[in-house]
C-alpha cells in the first residue's frame, strides 16, 4: 500500500509522543548518583519545608528552580522525585515540539510530517545521555521556549504579550545564562522593524521583572539573592564558556571541521536532498556512536560536536541575512542564541540541551540549496529518510546510555532503589549504591540531626529530615566559598556530620574546604563502611 501524506503525518506524530513515553518507561530509571541528579529537587525540599533560598541557605543560582520543583513535592511527597524526573523527558520535548512549530510556521513549512520528525529528532539529541533530574538549564530552555512561542506569534494578542512575557522572566530567573535573552528578543523585535509588539513586550515585560523581584524583597531574599549569584556571573567567565570553549572546539578540531564542512557542501550540491541529508545526519550519529563506544567519560568531547554544529548553522543564518537578505533567518539566530545560552556553564559547556535549532538549520541548509526558502515544500522530507535518521540516533543514545553519569554502567544497575526508600521505587542502582543508602537510612535514625558530606543531595528528602546548613552539595564553588561560616552553623547545630569516607581525587578534594575543616576540627565517633561519623570537639 502506497504512503499517503496523510499516513505518514499520523505516523510522525505518534513516534513523538510514543517516543516520549518510551524515554519515561524505559530510561527514567536509570542514572541516580549524589551530586546533580539531586541537587535542585533537594533545594526544592527545603522550599517545601518553608525555607527560602538565599535567605535561609546559600544558593549561588537564581532560584525559581527550586521553587517550581517543589510543586511534584506538594502533589505527593512520596513520589515527588519521581514525578520530577518524568517531567524532565515531557519539559525537553515540549520545548522541542514548540521551538519546531515557532520556526516551521516561521518558514512556512506546512509538512506534519517534517514538524513532528525534527521534533522528535532535536529531543532526542537534547536528551542524549543525560540522566533525568530537574536541572536550572532545562528549566530555563523550557519557559524562555515558552515565552518565545507565545511573543512571536504573528498576530499581536496582549494576553499572549503577556504570558510570554512573564515565562520569558522565569526562564531569565532560572540560570544566569538566560541574562541575555530578554535583550536578544529586544534586538530582535527591533530588526524586525515591529515596533508596536517591542512596545508590548517591553511594558509587559519590565512588569513582570518587577513582580518577581517585588516577591524577592517580600521575602527577604532580593538582597542575598544579588550578593550570591553575581561572584558567578563576571565578564571574564562568560568569555571564557561563552567564547573561548568554541573557539578551541573549532581549534582542536580544525581539520576535521574543516573536512567535514567540505563534504557537506558537496553532497548537498551534488546529491538529491533526501539522501545527502540523511547522511549528513548520520555522520553526525556515528560521530556521537564513535565518541561513546570509545570513551566512557565521554563528558567532556560531546560539548565540541554540538558547539561546531552550531558554529556551522549560526554562519550559515548570518551568511542567509547578509548575503541573500533573508529577515527570516533572524529568527533562527534568535533561537540559536538561546542555544548558546544555555551551554555556558560551570560544568556542561555545550548547547546539545536545546539542539532544536542546530538541527533544524542542518535540514533548512540541505533543502533550502536553492535561494528561495519558500520552496521547502516542494523538496519534502522522506519518511523513510526521517524513519532511518531517528532510528540512528535511538541506537547511538542507547549507546551512550550503557555509560551513565557519574554512575556504575547500566548493566550493574540491577538493584531496586525503592526496597531502600520507598521514595525511589522504580530508580535502578549498583549494589554498592544500594547498601550506601541503606546504611544511610540506619545512620538517620541514630543521628537525626544530620548532614552528609560531600554530597548526597537526596539525603534529607528519603529521610524526612531538614538539613541543618540548607546545602546539600558544599563544594566551594556552590557555597561561595563560605565553608567557614557553614562549619560555625554545623557546629551551633550541634550537627552529626556523615563524611563519605570514599576516596576522592586530589582535584576533587581541592574543591571542598569544608571537608578540610571538619576532618581538622572535629571529633571522629565511628566508621562505618561508607561513612566517617563526626561530631564537634
Amino acid at each position: 500500500m502506497r504512503i499517503t501524506t496523510q499516513h505518514s503525518d499520523r505516523a510522525f506524530q505518534i513516534l513523538f509522543y510514543g517516543l516520549c513515553v518510551f524515554y519515561l518507561v524505559f530510561y527514567m530509571p536509570f542514572g541516580f548518583e549524589g551530586t546533580d541528579t539531586g541537587y535542585i529537587f533537594g533545594s526544592s525540599w527545603n522550599v517545601y519545608n518553608g525555607e527560602f533560598p538565599h535567605r535561609d541557605f546559600i544558593y549561588t543560582r537564581p532560584a525559581f528552580p527550586a521553587y517550581f520543583h517543589s510543586i511534584f513535592l506538594f502533589i505527593s511527597e512520596t513520589y515527588g522525585y519521581l514525578l520530577d524526573r518524568s517531567f524532565f523527558y515531557v519539559q525537553v520535548f515540549t520545548y522541542s515540539l514548540l521551538a519546531a512549530k515557532i520556526l516551521a510556521d516561521h518558514f512556512e513549512i506546512k509538512q506534519k510530517t517534517f514538524l513532528y520528525f525534527i521534533a522528535s529528532l532535536g529531543a532526542i539529541v537534547s536528551v542524549h545521555n543525560y540522566p533525568p533530574m530537574g536541572w536550572n538549564t532545562i528549566d530555563g530552555i523550557f519557559f524562555c521556549t515558552l515565552g518565545l512561542y507565545f511573543l512571536l506569534k504573528p498576530k499581536l494578542k496582549p494576553v499572549q504579550v503577556l504570558l510570554g512575557s512573564l515565562f520569558l522572566v522565569l526562564g531569565v530567573f532560572s540560570k544566569q545564562s538566560f541574562y541575555f535573552m530578554p535583550l536578544f528578543l529586544f534586538l530582535y523585535f527591533l530588526l524586525r522593524k515591529d515596533f508596536k509588539k517591542l512596545a508590548w513586550y517591553s511594558a509587559t515585560g519590565l512588569c513582570c521583572l518587577l513582580l518577581y523581584l517585588a516577591f524577592k524583597y517580600a521575602t527577604g531574599t532580593l538582597e542575598p539573592f544579588f550578593e550570591q549569584t553575581f561572584q558567578r556571573t563576571g565578564a571574564g567567565s562568560l568569555m571564557n564558556v561563552g567564547v573561548k570553549t568554541y573557539y578551541l572546539a573549532v581549534k582542536f578540531n580544525l581539520l576535521y571541521f574543516s573536512i567535514g564542512i567540505l563534504l557537506f557542501i558537496a553532497a548537498v550540491k551534488y546529491l538529491p536532498k533526501n539522501i545527502a541529508y540523511a547522511l549528513s545526519q548520520l555522520s553526525i550519529a556515528v560521530l556521537f556512536s564513535i565518541v561513546y563506544l570509545n570513551d566512557s567519560d565521554n563528558w567532556s568531547i560531546v560539548p565540541y560536536l554540538l558547539q561546531l554544529l552550531l558554529l556551522i548553522t549560526f554562519g550559515f543564518a548570518l551568511f542567509k541575512i547578509l548575503i541573500h537578505k533573508d529577515r527570516r533567518f533572524l529568527l533562527v539566530i534568535l533561537l540559536l542564541c538561546l542555544s548558546w545560552s544555555a551551554s555556558i556553564s560551570n560544568g556542561y559547556q555545550t548547547p546539545i540541551h536545546f539542539s532544536l535549532p542546530v538541527f533544524f538549520t542542518l535540514y533548512l541548509i540541505v533543502f533550502s540549496a536553492e535561494k528561495r526558502t519558500s520552496e521547502l515544500d516542494k523538496l519534502t522530507l522522506q519518511p523513510l529518510t526521517g524513519g532511518i535518521v531517528i532510528l540512528a540516533f535511538l541506537v547511538t543514545f542507547y549507546l551512550g546510555y550503557q555509560s551513565i553519569y557519574r554512575d556504575a554502567p547500566r548493566k550493574d544497575l540491577n538493584r531496586d532503589m525503592g526496597e531502600v526508600f520507598p521514595q525511589l521505587t522504580f530508580i535502578k542502582s549498583d549494589t554498592e549504591g544500594f547498601e550506601k543508602y541503606s546504611e544511610l537510612k540506619t545512620l538517620a535514625i541514630k543521628y537525626p540531626n544530620f548532614t552528609v558530606i560531600p554530597s548526597m543531595t537526596l539525603a534529607h528528602y528519603l529521610t524526612g529530615t531538614v538539613n541543618p546548613i540548607g546545602t546539600d552539595w558544599p563544594l566551594d564553588v556552590e557555597i561561595n566559598d563560605e565553608a567557614t561560616l557553614l562549619e560555625q552553623q554545623l557546629k551551633e547545630k550541634n550537627t552529626t556530620i556523615l563524611l563519605e569516607n570514599a576516596p576522592l581525587t586530589k582535584e576533587q578534594r581541592d574543591g571542598y574546604e569544608l571537608i578540610d575543616r571538619i576532618e581538622q576540627n572535629w571529633k571522629l565517633i565511628d566508621r562505618t563502611q561508607f561513612f566517617d561519623i563526626y561530631q564537634p570537639q
